[in-house]
């Protein structure tokens, strides 16, 4: 697809935007109104101050986001600075408490990732800007990676549209307003050499002529690699690990002091492990490793094995590939790595370690080469052109088509693709999804270009609901919150088509949006005996509301998800921690509609009980609690009387709501003017992992 360039005239804090969130949260959730906060604010941190432009009401909301709570530094703030922002040894202003949400991660287990409190996401972005020539240097050490940061992005990419302008319904289906574009593609803030994704290496030049060189392939990564990093090995990987104990507590100053510092603040003062999710641990992750890998090299160097002739090493994050031509060049570099890691507190993961051997192609490559040709025979139309002759005798050619799709034939064709391969439904699933998405596409375009012959709806019709069993089946094997946007992206255009009308008549809709209802409700049925509460749900909760009033779950059903329980009088009580995000969505997709009424209040009592329950030590360093406030200000579901009650756990008098209620209408919610398909690009324009 043609990309079009722009250049990038975001301001200074533009990280915010691209390298603090993890990629994994829900689609109504972003940066993009605290980034508007800080630029149209001049937010700031100049030395140990924090600087803003002097308006009505600011004042309010720094205390909010920048946990200004103590009453002393409450009333120093004047002039448009707030002097000691960041404190000292003894009182660390900058401390806080990341919000931890998990994901699906394997069958049975979950991940953690999490998100830094908003004055920690600041001190991020003035770290960037002050160090991002040194960032640059440490990245660019090894010559094993091959996705690390190469320099600062000056230009942003957006896709074209024209494929879709084949079709007059679709025209617009990726059209966004022009001053959002910075928004949509805006990655990160560096641009990565050599491979922003794991799939575009195996099928490079490098990896091919690897495998005509080399004997044998043989893939290792490191166990457990962001919550094992200890952080202050960021100056043992700078400086050396025995200078940097020598100099210990004299390097405050330096960059990875500076780095340690900033990692350690942001997770609670912690040094075993980092924030799991957003871009810029990966940086930091990367210039350790960066560190081993010369070290390693160095070592392989005294061994009298040479780099590109006995072998070649590439890595991905924490993810190596060795190639080589004997064992014994194997076990060498093996055992060096091993030794070099646990220098840093790391480990190797024998359990994921795989050896290949000529030829070398690994189990996902030829499940995608499958995947491939088995999608193109079995979901397409078949296109016939005919001869015809209109009234006054002239000849022109008229296309035909004929469409039939088995799901349970679709389901066992990819089953046996990965019984074969021998890959995991997780390590394919995406760059299935992508190519079934064009392959509807291609299905659509098709339908438009054929003659309006009988049974033309209602074969397309039959083809699209045997597609849609097939997707979700997809889903179920392997609920992820990749896959769910993948899933989402697909429903979303269908239910455009579908909601424009003149695709298909009434009741062919009907029976389309009820196929979509029908597996969304089975999904959110099966979560509501999980023990966690996964993130890749809250998209298909959302994603209901497209449908339209008619299909609205009914209370029961809704309370059935969000796992409450109903007492006997039919008042509905909260026993279970619901976090952030499960809050924020639930008012989201009830919005003000009189069946969820019960619901809402109850949901509200829960929310002001846990305010109260907190400890005022948690309470000052909470991202969550931070977040939650500033989104239920601008809530246009909950009333006044609601938010006063919350304000007042701040000190606030009644007479401040309106300052703070409408000093922005968005802050990390987009509570009004949502639009699912638009939201959704934006979601995916950000994948670069």
């Amino acid at each position: 697809m043609k990309r079009k360039m722009y250049p990038i005239k975001l301001k200074k804090h533009r990280c915010i935007l691209s390298d603090i969130l993890p990629y994994e949260t829900p689609v109504i959730f972003s940066n993009r109104g605290f980034y508007d906060f800080l630029t149209n604010n001049e937010i700031e941190i100049v030395g140990r101050e924090l600087h803003y432009r002097e308006v009505q009401g600011i004042e309010n909301i720094l205390k909010i986001i920048f946990s200004i709570h103590d009453v002393n530094r409450w009333n120093n703030i004047s002039g448009g600075r707030i002097p000691n922002f960041i404190g000292n040894k003894n009182c660390n202003h900058l401390m806080s408490i990341p919000f931890s949400y998990k994901i699906a991660h394997k069958a049975d287990d979950f991940r953690t990732l999490d998100i830094a409190h908003c004055k920690n996401q600041l001190a991020v972005s003035e770290f960037y800007t002050k160090y991002r020539d040194l960032i640059l240097y440490f990245c660019n050490r090894s010559p094993f990676s091959i996705r690390y940061p190469h320099k600062v992005a000056k230009c942003y990419y957006f896709k074209d549209s024209t494929h879709y302008k084949k079709l007059s319904f679709l025209e617009d289906i990726e059209k966004f307003e022009q001053n959002d574009r910075e928004y949509e593609s805006l990655k990160t803030y560096f641009v990565y050499k050599s491979y922003n994704n794991i799939h575009k290496f195996y099928e490079s030049y490098k990896y091919h002529r690897c495998e005509k060189k080399y004997n044998f392939l043989y893939k290792f990564d490191v166990s457990k690699c962001f919550s094992s990093i200890y952080s202050h090995s960021i100056s043992w990987a700078i400086l050396g690990k025995k200078f940097s104990k020598e100099i210990l507590g004299k390097d405050r100053e330096t960059f990875g002091a500076a780095f340690d510092k900033l990692l350690m603040d942001l997770n609670y003062n912690e040094t075993n492990g980092i924030v799991i999710g957003p871009e810029f641990s990966r940086i930091f992750a990367e210039i350790i490793l960066q560190s081993i890998d010369l070290m390693v090299l160095n070592c392989i160097d005294k061994h009298g094995f040479r780099h590109k002739r006995d072998y070649e090493i590439f890595r991905y994050v924490d993810d190596y590939f060795l190639f080589c031509n004997d064992e014994q060049t194997k076990e060498v570099i093996v055992k060096e790595f091993r030794l070099a890691l646990q220098e840093y507190k790391l480990y190797l993961n024998d359990e994921k370690s795989i050896k290949y051997e000529k030829p070398l192609i690994t189990e996902i490559t030829i499940a995608k080469e499958q995947i491939v040709a088995f999608l193109s025979k079995y979901i397409k139309y078949k296109i016939t052109e005919i001869s015809s002759e209109d009234e006054e005798g002239e000849s022109f050619n008229e296309k035909q088509g004929n469409i039939y799709i088995s799901s349970n034939s679709l389901i066992t064709k990819f089953k046996i693709i990965i019984r074969q391969s021998n890959v995991a439904y997780k390590d394919i699933l995406n760059f299935t999804f992508s190519v079934l998405y064009k392959k509807i596409i291609k299905i659509l375009t098709d339908y438009a270009s054929i003659s309006n012959v009988k049974n033309k709806e209602k074969l397309l019709v039959k083809a699209l609901l045997e597609i849609l069993d097939f997707v979700f089946f997809l889903f179920s094997v392997s609920p992820r919150v990749n896959t769910a946007i993948k899933v989402s992206k697909i429903l979303t255009v269908l239910i455009k088509l579908l909601r424009k009308g003149g695709f298909v008549n009434r009741d062919y809709k009907d029976l389309l949006y009820k196929k979509i209802y029908d597996n969304i409700c089975f999904l959110l049925d099966k979560y509501k005996t999980s023990n966690h509460f996964v993130v890749e749900s809250l998209y298909f909760l959302i994603l209901l509301k497209e449908l339209g009033k008619e299909y609205w779950l009914d209370k029961d059903a809704l309370v059935d998800y969000l796992r409450l329980k109903v007492k006997e009088n039919e008042s509905i009580v909260i026993e279970r921690d619901m976090n952030y995000f499960e809050i924020i969505v639930a008012l989201f997709y009830m919005e003000n509609k009189a069946r969820y009424a019960g619901l809402k209040q109850s949901l509200e009592d829960y929310i002001l009980q846990k305010y109260t329950n907190i400890s005022k030590r948690e309470f000052e360093l909470s991202s969550e609690y931070c977040m939650l406030t500033l989104d239920l200000m601008t809530c246009p579901y909950i009333d006044n009387s609601f938010k006063e009650k919350l304000l007042n756990f701040y000190g606030f008098e009644t007479v401040e709501l309106d300052a703070i209620s409408t000093f922005q209408d968005r802050w990390f919610v987009k509570w009004k003017g949502f639009n699912f398909e638009h939201e959704l690009e934006t979601k995916l324009g950000q994948e670069v992992y």
